[in-house]
């Protein structure tokens, strides 16, 4: 006989008997495992927002049993004793339950103080737009709490990180913007640096053209002093001595004699323009005396050499005032400045003044002359190297060169030298004498 089997139905094997409570215990039990094993807090909800069942992730996290949660508010089983009424998670679980109603699923992240947590929380309903539920206490819903605060942690750590290498990012773009900064300045400090020496260079060429050209004047000159005095008074001497010998050869001594005498004179002339020549070369009392000494010197020289010129020192300046490394540019530029007003200026007087401060060395030569318009278009002033080489020679020394005209008529010409703390005197250098 064939077994009758219903539609829908599968026959069940001889021998084997269905035992339906059993079954549905051991998969309960197996669910209730499976849900507890879970690392997220899991809750069934009924329509009053009371919790049905929960697994015991709430005992891990030590916010009571699982049976003192049952038909309990989420938010009082998380937050025991929670009276505050700006509640956080109180708040966010309400707005939740109400959106689950109209809208849906819902889900929301929490930073919890209390719990020292935060929390991700899901909210879903068991059947979609609760249909078929009539009885408040029925399941509607299911809670899913997940503990990301490590995730927070990261993500906080990895910002951290960010942020740091952001500031890194900023430090070392800063430090590449002032590097390139400063080497944009030391490129073009490199660029003025060369321009410099370049014009230094060139003026070096024109200076040294500049000497070359003074040393073969010089020579020059030299030259032409030895030629027509020297030479010429030579000459001279040679022509007597030769008649001298003549007549001595001849037994006329009384002849020779005045011929003699006459080469004598001669040679002492002779002596008297080398030992000038000399003087005007390098004057031994600069280096005897001072500088001091060698402009009063000079200064009573051009008085004898131009009597029409009134000249008037006003050295008040000793020797030992004057530094050594001044010595020599002091009394070259008196004796152009000099020279310049003998040529050019047309004065009835002059006045040298030299005189020394604290830390100031001053020289002003100044004449009643016809002043800078009328000496302005002499030739000295437009061809002439004198004006020139005052104003080298005042640089060169660390001084400062100025020409003006008088006040009183006239020119004005003054070098100050500014002075060390500590001047090396001229070894020796006795004072002036009065």
């Amino acid at each position: 006989m064939k077994a009758d089997v219903r539609d829908g139905e599968r026959p069940t094997p001889l021998g084997d008997t269905l035992d339906v409570p059993s079954a549905i215990t051991r998969a309960k039990h197996e669910w209730e495992c499976t849900v507890d094993a879970l690392p997220n807090l899991v809750c069934l909800l009924d329509g009053d927002c009371r919790i049905v069942r929960i697994n015991r992730v709430i005992e891990h996290w030590s916010c009571g049993s699982v049976a003192a949660a049952l038909q309990r508010d989420p938010h009082d089983v998380l937050h025991r004793n929670c009276n505050a009424a700006g509640c956080e998670l109180r708040q966010s679980l309400t707005d939740a339950w109400r959106r689950l109603r109209t809208q849906g699923p819902c889900e929301f992240e929490v930073r919890d103080a209390i719990l020292d947590r935060a929390l991700q929380v899901h909210l879903k309903p068991i059947r979609p737009g609760f249909q078929g539920i009539t009885d408040p206490g029925d399941t509607i819903a299911v809670l899913v709490v997940a503990d990301v605060t490590e995730l927070h942690v990261a993500q906080q750590a990895l910002s951290n990180l960010n942020t740091a290498l952001e500031g890194r990012v900023r430090e070392r773009t800063a430090k590449l913007a002032d590097a390139n900064r400063d080497l944009q300045n030391e490129v073009i400090h490199r660029e003025a640096a060369e321009e410099a020496l370049r014009a230094s260079r060139h003026e070096l060429a024109v200076l040294t053209q500049q000497l070359m050209n003074a040393q073969e004047v010089e020579r020059k000159r030299i030259a032409g002093e030895l030629h027509d005095s020297v030479g010429q008074a030579l000459g001279a001497i040679k022509y007597g001595l030769e008649c001298g010998v003549e007549l001595a050869r001849q037994a006329r001594l009384q002849d020779s004699r005045p011929i003699l005498a006459r080469a004598i004179a001669g040679v002492q002339g002779v002596i008297e323009e080398i030992r000038s020549i000399a003087m005007n070369l390098r004057p031994s009392v600069l280096d005897d005396l001072g500088a001091a000494s060698a402009v009063s010197w000079f200064c009573r020289k051009f008085s004898a050499d131009f009597p029409s010129i009134e000249m008037r020192a006003d050295i008040n300046a000793s020797n030992t005032d004057i530094p050594v490394r001044l010595a020599t540019a002091v009394f070259r530029s008196v004796q152009e400045l000099l020279n310049n007003v003998a040529k050019h200026a047309h004065a009835q007087q002059v006045v040298v003044a030299l005189w020394r401060d604290a830390a100031l060395l001053t020289l002003e030569v100044r004449d009643d002359g016809v002043g800078l318009d009328e000496s302005g278009k002499t030739a000295s002033l437009r061809h002439g190297h004198g004006i020139r080489n005052l104003r080298e020679r005042a640089d060169m020394t660390g001084g400062q060169f100025s020409l003006l005209s008088s006040s009183a008529g006239g020119t004005l010409a003054r070098i100050e030298w500014r002075l060390a703390t500590v001047e090396s005197q001229p070894a020796g250098a006795a004072q002036p004498t009065p």
